[in-house]
Parts: C-alpha cells; sequence; structure tokens
C-alpha cells in the first residue's frame, strides 16, 4: 500500500478527497427535505462542512506518511517565504475585482444591461465579517491541498500546462456535487461556466506559485477571490440575470489562455516551474525568507 501511495501520492489524494466530497454531499442531498437549504437543518449543515477539511486532513496525512516531519516542512513552508516583490501582492488585491468589473463593462456594452443593484452589493459588509473566518480557513485549505501538495508534485513529471488540466479538472470536479444540489456555492451559476472558471483559477495560481514559489501570494489572492463576491455584484442570486457571471468567467478564462499564451506552457512563469522536491534537497534557505530553490535541469521556454 505505501509503495502504491509513494508512487501515486496526487491519485491516492485525489481519490480519497472526491470520494469524501461525493459522500457527505451525497448523504447531504439524500437527508435534506426537498425545497429546503441546510441552514433550516444545523445538523446537515454541520456534516457539510466537515468536507471541507477533507483536502487538508488527506495531503497532510499523506504527507506525513511518506516523508515525515521534512515533508510537513515542506507542505506549510511556502506560506513563510512572504518577501517577493511588492507588485505580486498588488496582483493578488485586486485580480478579482478587476476581472469582475471587466465583465460587468463587457454585459453594458454587448447587451445593455445595467447592474440593477449597482455596482456594490448593497449591505456586502455584515456577511463578508460574518463569514471571514471560513473564507480565510478554506482558502489555506485550497492553496495548501490543491496547488502545493498537488501542483508541486504533478509539475515533477508533467509541464505546468499539463499539470493545471489534471489539477483544475479534479478541483472542478470537487465542486460539482455541490453546484448540481445548489448548496456551498453561489446558486445559479452555470456548470460549464463553473468549471471553466476553475481550470482558469488554476492556471493564475500556478502562474503565481510557479514564479514567486510563495504561499502567502496565494493564500491572498484566494482570500480576495472570495471576498470580491461579496461586493461586486456578479452573482445570479444578487443580479437575477445569470449574464454577469457569465461575462465575468469570460473575462477570466481570456485572462488565464492569455498567460498560458505569454508565459509558455512549460513552466507558466519566467523561472522553472516549482516542484515538490526542490525544498526536500535543498540545504541552504534562500535569501530574503523561504526554502532555497533547485532549478529546474530544463531550460526555461517563455
Amino acid at each position: 500500500m505505501k509503495a502504491f501511495v509513494a508512487r501515486n501520492p496526487v491519485l491516492t489524494f485525489v481519490l480519497l478527497t472526491l470520494g469524501l466530497q461525493f459522500t457527505i454531499v451525497g448523504i447531504v442531498y439524500v437527508l435534506l427535505p426537498p425545497g429546503e437549504h441546510l441552514g433550516m437543518h444545523p445538523q446537515l449543515k454541520m456534516l457539510f462542512r466537515l468536507r471541507v477539511f477533507g483536502p487538508l486532513l488527506f495531503s497532510v496525512g499523506i504527507t506525513a506518511w511518506l516523508e515525515g516531519k521534512a515533508g510537513l516542512r515542506n507542505l506549510f513552508g511556502s506560506f513563510l517565504h512572504w518577501r517577493v516583490p511588492v507588485g505580486w501582492y498588488g496582483v493578488a488585491f485586486i485580480w478579482k475585482f478587476l476581472f469582475a468589473y471587466l465583465g460587468i463593462g463587457a454585459v453594458i456594452v454587448l447587451l445593455g444591461h445595467w447592474p440593477a443593484v449597482g455596482f456594490v452589493v448593497p449591505g456586502f459588509l455584515e456577511g463578508w465579517v460574518l463569514n471571514f473566518p471560513f473564507i480565510v480557513g478554506i482558502a489555506f485549505v485550497e492553496e495548501t491541498s490543491w496547488m502545493k501538495f498537488c501542483l508541486t508534485r504533478l509539475q515533477m513529471k508533467y509541464t505546468a500546462f499539463v499539470s493545471v488540466l489534471i489539477l483544475g479538472n479534479c478541483w472542478g470536479m470537487w465542486y460539482l456535487p455541490m453546484v448540481i444540489i445548489h448548496e456551498g456555492v453561489p446558486p445559479g451559476y452555470p456548470i460549464p461556466v463553473f468549471h471553466g472558471c476553475m481550470l482558469a483559477l488554476t492556471i493564475l495560481l500556478a502562474w503565481a506559485y510557479n514564479s514567486t514559489r510563495s504561499g502567502t501570494v496565494l493564500l491572498t489572492m484566494q482570500i480576495v477571490s472570495n471576498t470580491a463576491f461579496f461586493i461586486v455584484p456578479v452573482l445570479p442570486e444578487v443580479t437575477k440575470d445569470p449574464s454577469y457571471v457569465t461575462g465575468f468567467s469570460l473575462v477570466f478564462m481570456a485572462m488565464a489562455v492569455l498567460i498560458v499564451l505569454v508565459y509558455g506552457t512549460k513552466d507558466l512563469a519566467r523561472r522553472p516551474r516549482a516542484r515538490w522536491d526542490e525544498d526536500l534537497e535543498a540545504d541552504t534557505p534562500e535569501e530574503g525568507g523561504g526554502p532555497a530553490v533547485v532549478p529546474d535541469p530544463v531550460p526555461v521556454r517563455s
């Protein structure tokens, strides 16, 4: 068993994570009375929320089993690598707002639809503050498990682009049952559009991580991503019009394609793509905080 997991850590993670996700969402779907929501059933809601920690549990468990303390230091070490060019924090803080408002602008220009609620969701602050601990928690779980654990391991075998295609589809599958039953994700989000956004998000985060090796930047990007939908009126439950979320999604996917074209499929960065083993093999810390980087022996192609 251990030999199989050592050869296939990402496959093992995906099977365990999707298995838990589909099981819990399936139980909730069967037990939830028709026409009712989880907020009306505290015990089901608690069970539903437990599935959020599955990816972190499995990534930590597999890492500890295979590599012990050194592996766990590697898994969480990127969050200590925060000293990167300040422009990356600028990207982290504005990207979702930029894409969302560009999407709204596209809908206004092409369809002549103006947001009925204005350009800011009314009364967003209360809901955002109430959900902020969960926003931070899910961002931490996702960047640790899907990006650091999975992406860097996949990039040891495949190009960055092939890695994100594999990972983005698996990550999208994790959300799929939630989209189908309209729980835990914004309601009214068309399934193909949502899945396309997950692929685009994986490309964007891979580009940022391969360029910076900073889990802190990725954590900020995810927190801002989940925050923006509380503020910018693009979700169908707010606008009563799916064209806004579709407009945002098309802008997002176009930007992801542009990243691939500009930075190349091999590394999605101007430096060699991040690998799981580079930090395990490093003996000295990199100047500026964070682990040393062992260069990829294959030359970078932009």
